[in-house]
């Protein structure tokens, strides 16, 4: 299995992206779908030493919230649980914003509910995350003060070389030398039977 790519390319802006956070910007990340895992991470571990914390809302199940609804639902409920319980110091990052507000479609259920729970509580930081392929409502759009950029795509399409293949020589046409060699093997058809 390859390696995920590394961030190390992305160092100045993931500076920025924590100078930013850290002064209380909700910002927003325009990305592959890919880097926004290895973009989290590496946010999160600069926020620690600042002591800032950072909440992943997902949707995945943990011990105290099964999740048998589902990863939208289940992530609306970490959203007003994140809104409602007036944690101080914490960003709440976004994976899955693009496709819980998108605007393919115009309004959905799902967005319906997220909207309004975003602009609930103005004082909690949003870290969102868009694929630049989806687009967001404007009135989601507009929530965020700062909007960071990533062009290199997460995945590089890797084209491979184009293999010649050697063509092998003709050998040269040797005319029979005795008798045996010039020698024809009898034309059958499925009418007659081989002779014997």
């Amino acid at each position: 299995m390859p390696h995920p790519p590394s961030v190390a390319p992305l160092a100045g802006l993931l500076a920025d992206l924590t100078t930013d956070i850290r002064r209380g910007v909700s910002c927003l990340v325009v990305c592959d779908k890919g880097w926004t895992l290895p973009v989290y991470a590496n946010l999160r571990e600069r926020l620690k030493v600042t002591d800032v914390k950072c909440g992943y809302l997902d949707g995945r199940p943990t011990e105290d919230a099964p999740n048998d609804a589902g990863i939208m639902v289940a992530t609306i409920a970490q959203i007003r649980w994140a809104v409602r319980s007036e944690m101080e110091g914490v960003v709440f990052a976004l994976p899955h914003l693009d496709v819980m507000t998108t605007s393919d479609g115009g309004w959905t259920n799902i967005s319906r509910e997220v909207i309004p729970l975003l602009y609930e509580n103005t004082s909690v930081r949003w870290l969102g995350f868009r694929d630049p392929s989806i687009a967001l409502l404007p009135v989601v759009e507009k929530l965020f003060s700062k909007v960071y950029v990533i062009e290199q795509p997460y995945r590089a399409t890797e084209v491979a070389p184009a293999q010649t293949v050697p063509v092998p020589e003709a050998e040269p046409a040797v005319a029979p030398t005795s008798e045996a060699d010039s020698l024809q093997l009898p034309n059958t058809t499925q009418d007659e039977p081989p002779s014997a």
